[in-house]
Order: C-alpha cells, then sequence, then structure tokens
C-alpha cells in the first residue's frame, strides 16, 4: 500500500495561468512516483505578498503539521528582493526556518537576477542555501538559466546540490479548440507587459516602448497582408498583459482590429488553463515573451518563437539548444519576426516532437531523483 503524504503547497495559484499550467504538469507526474500517495492543501504565495499572511511562528506551525512542504514552482529565487532574511520572496527568517521539522522540496525555482542582484542580497540568498542544504532539503531549479544565474552570481560550487529540472509546464495538456476558434487560421500572440521599465527599457541601442509598438503594427500589417486568410489572437496570462494589447489596438487601423484581431479572455485559478490552452493549441504558431507561453506552447507541439526584450527567454532557447527566438529590442525587428513566422507556417505540417520530448525525457529523470529523496526522508521516519 502506498504511503499517504499530506503535502503543503506553497505556490502561486491565483493571477497568473502559466502559473497553474506548470503546478498541472507537476501533479501529473508526481502522482506517479511510486510507493507514495500525496494530497494537496494549497497555500497561495501572494496572501504573504498582499500581508495576509506571514512567514511567522504561526506559518512554521502549519507547516510542522504537514508530512511535506513543497514551494513553488514559480521564479521565487529571484535575488532582488531587499527587505527579505534570505534575499528572495520566500521572506523566512532563519531562526524559523530552523523550527520547521517538515522536510521541504524547492520545485523548479527560477533564479532570475534580471531586476538586480545585490552583493548583500547573494550573501543572503547563500545563507538561505546553505541551510536547506544542511537540512538535506530537496532543491530544484528551473530550465531559464537558473544554473547560468547561481554560476555567475552565487557560486558554481553550489551547483552540486541543486538540481536541474524542465518547467512542468512543458507537460500541459489541451482540449480541442472550442467552434470559435476551431474554424480559424491564426496565430496566437502574448506580449508580457510586467516589468515594463526592464522589457522596454530605451537608450542608444535598444527600442522603447513606442518604438518598439510602431514595429510590433508594421510586423502584424505585413503579417496579415501576405497572409489574407489569417486572424491575430492576443492572448494575455496576467492583468498587464491587457496595457499592451489596448495599445496596439489603439495604433491598428480600425478594419483590421474589427475584422483580424480578437482578445481572449483573461482567467485564473486551476480550471483557466483548459480553456486557455485550447486556443493556444488551434493557433499555427504563437510568439510569446512570457516564460510558460513559450515552454507550454512546445509542450503542445505548436510551432513556438520566442519574443526576447527580458534574459529569462533567451537563456530558455539556449539551454534548449534553439534559436527560435527574435529579439526585439532591436529597430527593423519585424522584418526578422516575419522570416522566423514564413519559415514556421511553410515547414512541414508535422509539427516538430523533438523539444518536448526532450523536455519529457528530462523531466521523469528528475522524477526518479525526487523519488529517491522522498524514500530516504520517509523512510527515516
Amino acid at each position: 500500500m502506498k504511503e499517504k503524504i499530506r503535502t503543503l503547497h506553497l505556490a502561486s495559484f491565483n493571477g497568473n495561468i502559466g502559473d497553474n499550467a506548470n503546478h498541472y504538469g507537476f501533479y501529473k507526474k508526481i502522482e506517479k512516483i511510486n510507493n507514495f500517495c500525496f494530497t494537496f492543501d494549497e497555500l497561495e504565495i501572494r496572501e504573504f505578498y498582499w500581508k495576509k499572511r506571514f512567514f511567522n511562528d504561526s506559518f512554521v506551525d502549519l507547516v510542522n503539521s504537514y508530512d511535506l512542504l513543497i514551494i513553488g514552482g514559480g521564479n521565487y529565487f529571484e535575488l532582488w528582493v531587499e527587505g527579505s532574511p534570505t534575499g528572495t520572496s520566500i521572506a523566512i527568517e532563519l531562526e524559523l526556518l530552523k523550527k520547521i521539522n517538515t522536510p521541504i522540496l524547492i520545485n523548479a525555482l527560477g533564479v532570475d537576477p534580471g531586476q538586480g542582484a545585490s552583493s548583500k542580497n547573494i550573501d543572503k540568498f547563500k545563507c538561505f542555501l546553505e541551510l536547506l542544504i544542511a537540512r538535506n532539503d530537496f532543491i530544484s531549479i528551473r530550465n531559464d538559466g537558473a544554473k547560468k544565474a547561481i554560476a555567475e552570481y552565487v557560486g558554481i560550487e553550489y551547483l552540486q546540490y541543486l538540481n536541474w529540472t524542465p518547467d512542468a509546464g512543458f507537460l500541459v495538456d489541451a482540449d480541442e479548440p472550442s467552434d470559435y476558434y476551431k474554424n480559424k487560421s491564426y496565430i496566437a500572440i502574448n506580449v508580457a507587459f510586467d516589468m515594463e521599465e526592464i522589457r522596454f527599457a530605451k537608450d542608444l541601442n535598444l527600442l522603447g516602448y513606442t518604438d518598439f509598438l510602431s514595429t510590433f503594427k508594421t510586423f502584424i500589417n505585413n503579417f496579415l497582408e501576405n497572409y489574407s486568410d489569417y486572424e491575430i489572437i492576443f492572448i494575455p496570462h496576467i492583468f498587464r498583459d491587457y496595457t499592451f494589447i489596448t495599445d496596439i489596438l489603439a495604433i491598428l487601423d480600425d478594419e483590421v482590429r474589427r475584422t483580424r484581431v480578437s482578445v481572449a479572455p483573461l482567467l485564473h485559478g486551476k480550471d483557466a488553463i483548459r480553456d486557455i490552452m485550447s486556443i493556444y493549441s488551434g493557433a499555427k504558431c504563437v510568439l510569446a515573451n512570457r516564460f510558460h507561453a513559450n515552454v507550454c506552447n512546445i509542450g503542445l507541439e505548436v510551432p513556438t518563437i520566442g519574443l526576447v526584450n527580458y534574459r529569462q527567454i533567451k537563456e530558455l532557447y539556449a539551454e534548449m539548444l534553439c534559436d527560435d527566438y527574435v529579439d526585439v529590442t532591436v529597430c527593423d525587428f519585424d522584418n526578422i519576426l516575419l522570416s522566423k513566422v514564413n519559415n514556421k507556417l511553410n515547414g512541414s505540417s508535422v509539427r516538430d516532437t523533438r523539444l518536448r520530448d526532450s523536455m519529457n525525457k528530462y523531466y521523469i529523470e528528475h522524477c526518479e531523483k525526487m523519488g529517491e529523496w522522498l524514500e530516504s526522508k520517509f523512510n527515516e521516519h
């Protein structure tokens, strides 16, 4: 009989469908690990950001009432959170962490220095990592350049204690598109608008947001002129993405936005992924600069082109040894992007499964390591 593991899962479950896709893939795989049967209680990490909950003694007591604590996946090893005792959004005092008796599984976290990484924060993060390592907790980082960031900012010596894994968003499933989308030929576009000051930083060599919009408009017009039977579907993942959608709609020709463009709904929660992923699955090609909009569509075998204006996306493709991305911070990126889209749409009608299959293989190996760690922990009790 499988051992029952009462599990508290600390992560983001609302407000970003990419997180939901990641959890979906993670649950699908972890529940197949032999000898264990998991029950999950979700704890929304954003409640700590909203000051509705706190990393205090009550949190310690809550965690200690469970058999296992899972943290993530998500981008929680960001290295910029100055007021945090760990330098990250997991803002727990180390003395409180020492009071936690429950094993901790750090699940596929991003290590993201893109918003800054002060020496003070790096020192705090090292102390945090060293305590987790001393506790023999399971620490895993995802394929968004996290290994490179650890080596560059924290220290290559720490990598021996960290487990690398593809993000579980690669494992997402999708229903058939609804009738509205099923009968259309379309490309789907997701442009992230959070971290505007970083993604659209204007200097002598990089496009600012206004020039980005203008260049993207040129791409859309040229694409629709070349593909007269196609439409464009904009897909928001979080509320901030609507800023870009509203701005690009405002500058498109009225006929284009009324007859060739649609906008998917902004949904949230674990049930949202079925609707949104079904829209993505019907696309002939996806253009995206959000992490999970790339990861999930590669997993769905949809031809995908990364839009790079943040290091995370470029590092994602570098780790996959793939160059299906376009730097959208440079002038005239519209021509390069249109050429990439042409190659995708005019290529083989058989969707390429190699990236998805390789990520799935790596994830199975990762699950084997998790299983070995769980066996070691629960055989101790």
